[in-house]
């Protein structure tokens, strides 16, 4: 009997009957986000060129998606068929659960988001994070947010506004905080364009970072990974300089942001 390993992005099966690995502390429980480890069961992976587009290959088995299609990535986007390589390559002896974000992506572009009905429903939703966009909600004190918010939205603000020729609002008021349908529905004309897996990256980011407009600016390559993730983390980083950080906590989600902002820019390389 053979199972699929459970969080890996790909079609590879496995033997049941192999040997568990040894149990985690509960602190490795924690960092592994509770994931069951599985065995790496390749030994090469390779990029190929197969029907005018690049395909990743475990032992010359091209990696699929959950729904069993064959991930295939455009010609254009070479670097990005090896950085998808490289995540399958760098696994050791263990496959993480969440190490594998750029196939994730590439795997919920196939799935996913080449369904014009499912298209829409995902651009709807993260539209909702435009209506209260973190970005634009800037506060009056404490004095270090304040600071951090002119610092790393008002920029952002600042660049959507003029790119798209729409007028967003600002407030201090979260129950106030409301974008124009005019703004919203450029905004969705915008998004509408983008490509699967163009579309894929953004939805991480926006859920990510609980913001529309970091998203888009972090997408439309606007923003570093750094730049979006320091956005992302005003509120958080506020409280650290008021009340210090929380040790482990604070590294733990500075680097798990950081991979998943970083999977979506490498996402749009050659976009």
């Amino acid at each position: 009997m053979l199972r699929r390993p459970f969080g890996a992005s790909c079609s590879v099966l496995l033997p049941t009957n192999e040997t568990s690995p040894p149990q985690d502390t509960p602190a490795e429980t924690l960092a592994k986000n509770k994931a069951p480890a599985i065995r790496r069961f390749w030994r090469s992976v390779g990029v190929e060129e197969r029907d005018g587009k690049y395909v990743v290959a475990l032992d010359k088995r091209p990696i699929k998606t959950p729904d069993g299609k064959q991930v295939q990535i455009p010609k254009n986007q070479h670097i990005l068929a090896m950085l998808v390589a490289g995540e399958w390559e760098s696994q050791k002896e263990f496959l993480g659960s969440h190490s594998l974000p750029l196939t994730s992506l590439v795997c919920r572009s196939m799935d996913g988001l080449c369904d014009a009905q499912v298209r829409s429903g995902v651009i709807d939703r993260l539209l909702k994070y435009f209506q209260t966009d973190s970005a634009c909600l800037h506060e009056d004190f404490p004095h270090a947010l304040v600071e951090l918010q002119q610092k790393h939205y008002q920029p952002i603000v600042n660049w959507a506004s003029s790119t798209y020729g729409i007028d967003i609002q600002v407030t201090s008021n979260i129950f106030t905080l409301r974008q124009s349908p005019e703004a919203t529905e450029k905004l969705r004309g915008i998004v509408a364009q983008f490509s699967p897996l163009k579309l894929a990256a953004f939805e991480k980011t926006v859920m990510t970072a609980k913001s529309f407009l970091i998203g888009l600016a972090l997408v439309e390559q606007h923003l570093s990974v750094e730049e979006a993730a320091l956005a992302a983390q005003v509120e958080a980083n506020s409280q650290t300089q008021l009340w210090g950080e929380l040790e482990n906590a604070h590294d733990l989600d500075n680097a798990a942001i950081r991979q998943i902002l970083g999977a979506s820019a490498c996402a749009v390389i050659g976009e």
